[in-house]
């Protein structure tokens, strides 16, 4: 439901806030004053298409915001806003749109910025505007479907549940055989690029962590006359030099044993000495080991050279190490094996499909079956509804077509039927003609769906036009009903709606320093009274039109008790 509207600089809207009520509200006021205006703010608030000339004169900008109480949104509407991370934890939803005379738009639910097409997305599921000539969902046949099975969704989910998990394994079938159709001259040029892949690979026997050693190889081999020459000056200069460390170690070693028993220090200087002795002994004897095994190989190098090229060239073909370069093989390998089995898996997919096919079908069946006895229902509802408002030979239908493939949701496509007078054929209710007979005959309709759905706000603009009297009354009476399940506004100039509606809102235009703008206003009880004095007898109430109208208030809240019951 619409709790509060703000409006600012909107056509001759200066500043305006307003709040509504749940259950039947009604907007009355003169032609002018600015009623339709505030339903064309609702409409942008929803989506609907924008104009820098709705700008109030000498304002650069308008500004709309809308705050809803959604406790029983559809889940569509909800998994939009998750899609779009919009916060519904209040279960409220506040709107703002702004458009400026530059031509931007901003566009922000809960906060979240979207764009007019998303929003528009979002709003067909808060606010439903029916309009003289605006029919919205009730008149597009892509919906008509999805209305049907709502009309009894208790009988209907469980049927769809069942089918949509069955049609959702259908397509994952029919994907995998799409991908697995390919023609023999596809098949074949790519088992042959695999084939020349798997043997690129195979062929240099490449190993984990071969690189890294290659490299050292090749650092050691390229710096052989340097490490020789240092090995062999600091042999020389250890223990093969006259005057060599070695020996010098020696001398001075034996000139501290003949004292380490005279004192702990010197014992300890004898130990250290010796210790290095033995150790300069150990390091030299290690170098010319390491000296005895080096060698020189300017072929091993060449080969390094050449293998780490080879290396080189599988990894900015297949992968940056080694080990992507092996596991490449390895998807190569099994998307050839699956190639190489695709018919037998064709065959596999082909018999999963069929089998598939043939539980859907007896689902959507299922789904026909139950959709043709709730169809009878509604046409009966809806029958009943016609004749309340006083259409006794009008008559409703739902028309069946199979689809020539699945669908998502079976294999019907539904189109509502009307004949709307004795004798006439049944048409497209998208192909029937405007004006008061068809306001009557779609208040009918979204008087039974919209008890059914519940949950949204739903706007009457001025559908009563043309009617009066005991069809009046009546269309006042289904207006009342639907607002038991759904928040009702509606536009009307006429008395028999405006007392039937719980609460009554009068819109005025008054002047102030040379500018017009329009007020709005809740009315009580007395004032009532009076306005609806003056929608009877015009601007001239009497005491005999104030009487009629304290007892049309009186009579139409005796009705509302007993259509609550």
């Amino acid at each position: 439901m619409l709790q509060n509207l703000r409006i600012e600089n909107f056509a001759i809207i200066d500043q305006l806030s307003v709040d509504f009520e749940d259950g039947m509200t009604v907007l009355t006021g003169e032609t002018g004053a600015g009623k339709s205006i505030i339903i064309d703010a609702v409409g942008l608030l929803i989506g609907g298409r924008s104009s820098a000339d709705y700008i109030r004169y000498g304002e650069d900008y308008f500004l709309l915001t809308g705050m809803f109480f959604m406790p029983e949104i559809d889940p569509e509407a909800e998994a939009l806003m998750a899609n779009w991370h919009i916060p519904f934890d209040d279960q409220q939803i506040q709107i703002l749109r702004k458009v400026e005379r530059n031509g931007r738009n901003t566009v922000k639910v809960n906060g979240v910025s979207l764009t007019v097409t998303a929003l528009r997305q979002l709003g067909q599921y808060i606010v439903d505007i029916h309009g003289q000539n605006e029919h919205q969902t009730l008149m597009d046949p892509k919906w008509h479907l999805s209305l049907l099975d709502r009309y009894d969704e208790k009988k209907m989910q469980p049927l769809l549940a069942t089918y949509h998990e069955q049609y959702e394994t259908y397509r994952d079938l029919k994907q995998l055989l799409n991908q697995l159709t390919l023609n023999d001259k596809e098949t074949a040029q790519r088992m042959d690029l695999l084939k020349f892949q798997i043997d690129d690979i195979e062929k240099e026997q490449l190993e984990v962590g071969e690189e890294d050693r290659l490299v050292n190889e090749r650092t050691q081999l390229k710096n052989y006359e340097r490490v020789v020459q240092s090995l062999t000056t600091a042999n020389n200069m250890l223990t093969q030099s006259a005057g060599s460390a070695y020996d010098a170690l020696g001398e001075a070693t034996t000139a501290l044993s003949d004292i380490e028993t005279l004192d702990s220090q010197y014992q300890k200087f004898y130990q250290q000495a010796e210790s290095i002795y033995y150790g300069i002994e150990g390091l030299s004897s290690d170098i010319s080991h390491a000296l005895d095994e080096l060698s020189y190989d300017p072929e091993r190098l060449n080969q390094i050279e050449l293998r780490l090229n080879a290396i080189q060239n599988l990894k900015r073909k297949y992968g940056e190490s080694e080990q992507e370069i092996l596991d490449y093989a390895v998807r190569a390998r099994e998307e050839m094996d699956a190639l190489t089995h695709q018919e037998q898996r064709s065959d596999d997919l082909n018999l999963q499909l069929k089998k598939q096919i043939a539980e859907m079908k007896q689902t959507a069946i299922s789904l026909h079956q139950a959709r043709k006895s709730i169809a009878k229902k509604l046409s009966t509802a809806i029958d009943q509804q016609l004749q309340d408002l006083y259409m006794e030979h009008a008559h409703f239908k739902v028309n069946f077509e199979e689809t020539k493939s699945f669908t998502k949701d079976g294999k019907d496509n539904v189109v509502f039927y009307l004949s709307a007078n004795q004798g006439e054929p049944f048409k497209p209710l998208h192909k029937i003609a405007s004006g008061g007979e068809m306001s009557r005959i779609m208040l009918a309709i979204k008087t039974i769906f919209q008890m059914a759905k519940g949950g949204t706000a739903i706007i009457f603009d001025e559908v009563d036009t043309g009617v009066s009297g005991r069809v009046a009354k009546a269309m006042a009476h289904k207006m009342y009903l639907i607002s038991k399940e759904s928040q009702v506004l509606c536009i009307s100039h006429l008395s028999q709606v405006a007392a039937m509606a719980d609460y009554q809102l009068l819109i005025t235009k008054v002047t102030t320093n040379n500018r017009t703008a329009t007020q709005i206003e809740q009315l009580s009880d007395e004032q009532r009274v009076t306005q609806l004095a003056r929608m009877q007898s015009g601007e001239n109430v009497t005491d005999v039109s104030r009487v009629a109208a304290k007892e049309q208030l009186k009579q139409a809240a005796e009705e509302r008790q007993q259509l609550k019951g």
